[in-house]
């Protein structure tokens, strides 16, 4: 079995967590994509996943292992669009959800740049905050910023944003600078909480490599970034917030950090689609597009 399709049952086998799944995703016994995981980890010579009666789960080794192994194949996959559509225009519809955030500040800035290269193409944007499926919706693909939980979709890392703790000057004025993590107990958050399920309002930091957090007073829960970060701009409240998206209002003075010393971890950017087959190359060339903008906004940190 060549190693191109050993590489697509790993990725299939860590993203369903089940070999059974796996199988009957691509119509093969199970016995055959265990043999071919096996064959891969007697290759590496490392062990790739954990296996228990109730879930696999990936090793370490296997975590690194997968994002390089879903960038090879994506990076396939574009080469071979790009060679079978070298004589092509690029044009059509290109459908994209992102948070509002990262609309505001990464891709509407830029977009023009993109119709210069490809004029005949039309973008059509939709600003989501929490967790859509794709082929639901009608869209190309989708990025969100987090930590994934395991679907089906497959997920293209774009890399990792810093985190901030903020307050605006009016905050300052009516509740004081917290200046300690036993001084928040006088101080509220606001409580960014996507869903219908009950989320404890929590600031969260690292010490030590491990996350902890304080239990948090809040006034404003909000379920979009955009609010998320108007709510703090108008004074109601702390927040922790990517620092690409507010660095301006921080030059201005229109937010202040605060607790530099308590951040919480960066948070991982990823771009979620269905499936790699029949991906029309405008919305490939759209995918590399906003990568590209993406990491140029990470170097001006």
């Amino acid at each position: 079995m060549d190693k191109l399709e050993v590489i697509k049952r790993f990725i299939l086998v860590s993203d369903t967590g089940s070999f059974t799944k796996a199988a009957d995703l691509i119509g093969v016994p199970k016995s055959a994509i265990s043999a071919s995981i096996s064959q891969l980890e007697k290759h590496l010579n490392v062990r790739l996943l954990h296996r228990s009666t109730r879930k696999l789960t990936l090793t370490e080794t296997g975590e690194r292992y997968l994002d390089s192994c879903k960038q090879l194949i994506f990076d396939f996959d574009r080469l071979e669009h790009q060679i079978q559509s070298e004589t092509q225009t690029i044009s059509g519809v290109i459908r994209v959800d992102m948070p509002s955030r990262f609309m505001s500040t990464i891709v509407l800035p830029r977009l023009n740049e993109w119709y210069e290269r490809y004029p005949e193409t039309q973008v059509e944007l939709s600003a989501t905050d929490f967790r859509i499926n794709p082929i639901e919706e009608s869209v190309d693909f989708i990025i969100r910023v987090g930590e994934l939980s395991s679907s089906d979709l497959i997920a293209r890392p774009l890399g990792a944003v810093q985190m901030v703790n903020c307050v605006s000057k009016h905050y300052i004025q009516t509740y004081g600078t917290p200046t300690n993590l036993e001084s928040l107990s006088n101080h509220m958050m606001i409580h960014y909480a996507v869903g219908s399920k009950a989320i404890p309002c929590e600031f969260e930091y690292v010490e030590k490599e491990t996350v902890k957090v304080v239990q948090m007073n809040y006034k404003l829960a909000v379920n979009s970034t955009d609010a998320y970060l108007h709510g703090c701009l108008n004074g109601m409240g702390i927040v922790q917030i990517p620092k690409q998206g507010v660095r301006d209002y921080l030059l201005k003075g229109d937010l202040v950090e605060i607790l530099p010393e308590y951040t919480c971890a960066a948070m991982p950017v990823s771009i979620l689609y269905a499936s790699r087959k029949h991906m029309p190359q405008r919305v490939l060339y759209f995918m590399d597009w906003v990568c590209e903008n993406f990491k140029a906004s990470l170097s001006q940190d």
